[in-house]
């Protein structure tokens, strides 16, 4: 009877252990579960936001913010990036970049692309009176084959004519350290000027971004103002 009784007591311990190990099991599976659960959802979360926050530039929409021309003879690639801040300003930058992996040395050529205007054209300075690269906005949407049939929008008042045109002798070459940008000009504008002098902000519809190069070389982009 001892032996009997003592057979039982182990049994109903043995039952007992393994009860309160699967129970133990059910509840590790159930821990990892939701932790997994759980760092999913901030994930997808996180994500959601960002994308959001970086398009809620007020009345401004930019559809592609990056152009190059890769001109094959001086192994310059001329570069145009639109952004906008959260004051619906919009940015424009330009800059040359040597694709090459020396040291580049490229000769003056002098020829701008064809409709640039006088003071509406904005250059960036090398030395003196020399420039590289320079971009203009026209009003409406212009392509690489339309493009001289738009008229260039006053960026900045013009500067006084008085003593604008100083001689001085200009470059006859342009240096470029083994692939690297060079002459990166920027700019910010809210809105342009009508006659040369009057700021307005920008109204509703399109407009285009020219950079160019005295190479001949030609980017476009194009931004739009919401009504």
């Amino acid at each position: 009877m001892r032996k009997e009784g003592l057979a039982a007591v182990i049994a109903v311990l043995v039952v007992t252990s393994l009860g309160i190990g699967y129970l133990s099991g059910i509840n590790n599976r159930a821990t990892e579960t939701m932790t997994s659960i759980s760092t999913s959802t901030v994930t997808s979360t996180t994500t959601s936001t960002s994308t959001e926050t970086s398009v809620l530039t007020p009345g401004i929409l930019v559809p592609v913010s990056s152009a190059s021309t890769l001109n094959p003879t001086t192994g310059l690639s001329l570069n145009l990036n639109l952004s906008t801040n959260s004051n619906g300003w919009v940015i424009f930058t330009v800059y040359e970049f040597n694709t090459l992996d020396r040291a580049n040395n490229v000769s003056v050529a002098d020829s701008w692309p064809s409709n640039t205007s006088l003071f509406r054209w904005v250059q960036e300075p090398y030395e003196e009176n020399a420039s590289m690269v320079g971009y203009e906005m026209l009003q409406g949407n212009y392509g690489l084959s339309n493009f001289t049939q738009g008229t260039a929008l006053w960026l900045q008042p013009p500067p006084s004519l008085v003593g604008c045109c100083a001689e001085s002798q200009p470059p006859t070459s342009y240096a470029f350290q083994p692939l690297s940008e060079a002459n990166v000009l920027s700019g910010s504008y809210p809105g342009y000027f009508v006659g040369g002098s009057t700021f307005t902000p920008f109204s509703p519809g399109t407009y285009t971004v020219l950079a160019g190069d005295e190479w001949g070389e030609v980017a476009i982009l194009h931004f739009t103002v919401a009504g």
